[in-house]
């Protein structure tokens, strides 16, 4: 009886570190499981230079100068303050990020000639 005690006593931290072990790897799976069954949100293509000017002409603008660059797509033209408020309105309707904003209104008059990188 003293025997089996004494084994019984020995085997005791093995079966611990074993049944650490085993957790340990359950989890690491079951969080591989988890990354495994959701899935990352789809990136948008990026916003070609053509499609935007396509999309601004549709609209009624006619923007001077569409180029690409780093951060998206940039924008010069001349618009009346009405139409810098459609715009911005527009803009945030399709969802489209203004990253950068440059508008200069030289004559006084509510005209403003802007500059501007949509992403």
């Amino acid at each position: 009886m003293l025997l089996g005690i004494v084994v019984l006593g020995l085997l005791v931290p093995e079966v611990k570190r074993a049944q650490s072990l085993l957790l340990t790897e359950w989890s690491r799976l079951r969080y591989l499981a988890y990354l495994l069954e959701t899935e990352a949100p789809s990136r948008k293509a990026p916003l070609s230079a053509e499609v935007f000017k396509e999309k601004l002409v549709s609209q009624g603008f006619k923007p001077e100068t569409i180029r690409g660059v780093y951060l998206g797509v940039e924008v010069e033209m001349e618009l009346s303050w009405k139409d810098l408020a459609r715009l911005l309105s527009w803009l945030n309707a399709q969802g489209l990020r203004i990253k950068a904003f440059h508008a200069e209104d030289p004559s006084g008059e509510g005209n403003f000639r802007i500059r501007m990188i949509v992403g």
